[in-house]
């Protein structure tokens, strides 16, 4: 442990406050991780932070089964076949994870799968449940257990994948991008949200801009092979990064660049539709439908509200409002059950049309009658409550939480423009964050603390935070992983390009050394200025790179002229087109 590190646990462990700190809590939210069993009686809880898996009874609020797992393996999406088996998703476990039925808790299977699986499907024609990987791989295993059946290597960053018809449909987290597969796992269609006009500045000299896709937290199938993905979009506009003026991330309608968003993909492949949202806020982790059609549901855990609409009302808005929409009277929380329930996170409905909700904090069930009548199921466990945990999750008056750009600890794949700095990609805070210091691209923000005072309290007007929540903050954050790295490529390929990293002659080691493959200084490398050299730790799941976003991939960092640098950023342009495959091999391998 280094010296940072261990003076901010010591500070997090004796309170900022007079007070106990209460001890680390949790994960970064991902969303969806309830499922209702088929006959609509029993709540299958998946519980990523505290790494169990509980079925509860929903008549009785009685406990079933808890299945305690290997601590560390972050349970996510859970699935249930026809037989009534129960599939699960370790996200960091890297396995699939089977359980015999919902009662029992009993005869668990585990399978390797991926270094991050995060997306399952059960395809009822061939009794098989496909696994989504961060890493790009589609791994398909028999329900019944055995090995898997194939593992295809898509794309990187894959998040949730929904059966439709004879097809597969795969969407990316960051983009939003959905893959189109067809049985033989090949990608026969790519599919993108369309973007949808917003105003930026103020509304009396508005000028329209593009809102464009990213970050799909949650996809679903209905009924004739549709898929809803609930997802963010990017307004496009020019962010002020002044340091006297506050709100400066803020603009028109009160609210910030990174709004809820709904797409429509029809079967077929037919264009997508977006859809006006059902509320506006932050982080719409999941969305849910009635098993009759009739009513959907959005989780916006940054506002702490689920918010149900009509189906036939949701799918038949386009989204065409000039501040993108969404029913803020209808937004619904449970603040008059228990005031303590945190953050939901995931919800389902029961056949009934009940709508089951789960807050991990309390930890909880609450259960929504279609009368509006509302009841609370505990849940084994303390009321858990983690200042950093809720302050990088909580949403600002501008409808914007740090977990909108950071999701699930890293980045949104964005390049934003800001009034003073220019274009910026935003930087991942996974991996060693507290040993990266200083912060932001060109080092100027000392610490957490100061990029907390200036980022959240000022330009994302999230107002004061006091040194017990940034103590908080950084424990949690010093917590999340790197990006595991992509699935080896030919072992000799990475060798060679280690080799080339390593060399005097590309002179890369130079300044990406040690531990973390930085020397934390501030370099020209010959692209506009002097910027902190980043940490390579998991650079492979990190595109768009360099500070402007100006290389959409590995290979462009090396090839595009004017963006990379060229021999004042490593001395590459003696390398072969086979040499510089080789470099990006071990890149990718970090």
């Amino acid at each position: 442990m280094s010296r940072v590190t261990m003076v901010l646990s010591i500070a997090v462990v004796a309170g900022c406050s007079g007070g106990m700190t209460p001890p680390p809590f949790g994960v970064p939210i991902t969303g969806g991780t309830l499922l209702l069993t088929r006959s609509g009686k029993t709540a299958v809880v998946s519980d990523p932070d505290r790494d169990r898996i509980a079925t509860v009874d929903l008549a009785t609020g009685a406990t079933l089964a808890e299945i305690p797992l290997t601590p560390g393996d972050e349970p996510g999406r859970v699935v249930e076949d026809d037989a009534g088996r129960l599939h699960v998703a370790l996200r960091r476990g890297g396995a699939l994870l089977t359980l015999a039925d919902a009662t029992s808790g009993g005869a668990a299977a585990r399978r390797f799968a991926c270094a991050e699986p995060r997306g399952l499907a059960w395809e009822a024609a061939t009794d098989s449940i496909h696994v989504a990987c961060a890493g790009g791989e589609l791994v398909t295993f028999p329900a019944a257990g055995g090995d898997a059946r194939r593992r295809r290597r898509l794309d990187r960053d894959l998040r949730d994948v929904v059966v439709s018809g004879d097809r597969l449909v795969i969407t990316r987290f960051r983009s939003a991008e959905a893959l189109v597969v067809d049985a033989s796992g090949a990608v026969i269609q790519r599919l993108a949200p369309p973007p949808v006009f917003r105003f930026a500045g103020d509304i009396a000299f508005a000028l329209p801009g593009e809102a464009v896709a990213s970050v799909a937290w949650r996809a679903i199938g209905l009924p004739g092979g549709t898929v809803m993905v609930s997802h963010q979009r990017a307004v496009e506009r020019v962010l002020g990064d002044d340091d006297r003026t506050p709100g400066g991330y803020g603009g028109s309608c009160n609210k910030g660049p990174v709004e809820a968003a709904l797409t429509m993909l029809p079967p077929g492949g037919q264009p997508p539709v977006a859809l006006a949202p059902i509320a506006s806020g932050a982080l719409p982790v999941d969305f849910a439908a009635s098993p009759d059609g009739t009513r959907m549901a959005l989780v916006l855990a940054g506002q702490k509200t689920v918010t149900v609409m009509d189906a036939p009302t949701v799918v038949s808005r386009s989204d065409q409002e000039r501040c993108g929409g969404g029913d803020e009277d209808d937004d619904d929380g449970d603040d008059d059950l228990d005031p303590d329930l945190g953050a939901p996170t995931s919800a389902a409905f029961t056949p009934l049309g009940d709508l089951v909700i789960f807050y991990p904090e309390r930890p909880a069930l609450v259960v929504r009658e279609p009368s509006g009548g509302k009841r609370l199921i505990p849940l084994s466990g303390e009321l858990s409550r983690d200042p950093g945990r809720a302050i990088f999750h909580a949403q600002t008056q501008l409808q914007l939480a740090c977990a909108s750009c950071h999701p699930e600890g890293r980045d949104d794949g964005h390049v934003w423009q800001f009034a003073v700095s220019g274009a910026r990609r935003t930087q991942s805070l996974a991996g060693d964050l507290l040993e990266r210091a200083p912060f932001h691209w060109s080092g100027d923000m000392r610490s957490l603390d100061v990029l907390m005072d200036d980022v959240f309290s000022l330009r994302m007007s999230g107002g004061p935070v006091t040194p017990h929540q940034k103590a908080g903050l950084a424990a949690f954050l010093g917590r999340i992983p790197a990006p595991a790295p992509a699935p080896a490529a030919e072992p000799t390929a990475i060798e060679r390009g280690r080799a080339i990293f390593e060399s005097a002659a590309a002179g890369c080691a130079t300044c990406h050394g040690g531990a973390l493959l930085t020397n934390h200084q501030l370099v020209d490398v010959g692209t506009g200025g002097r910027f902190k050299v980043p940490s390579l730790v998991g650079v492979g799941a990190r595109a768009p790179y360099m500070h402007d976003g100006c290389a959409a991939t590995l290979a462009d960092r090396f090839s595009l002229s004017g963006c990379g640098g060229g021999d004042a950023h490593g001395r590459t342009s003696q390398l072969s087109q086979a040499e510089v495959a080789d470099l990006i091999a071990y890149l990718e391998s970090i």
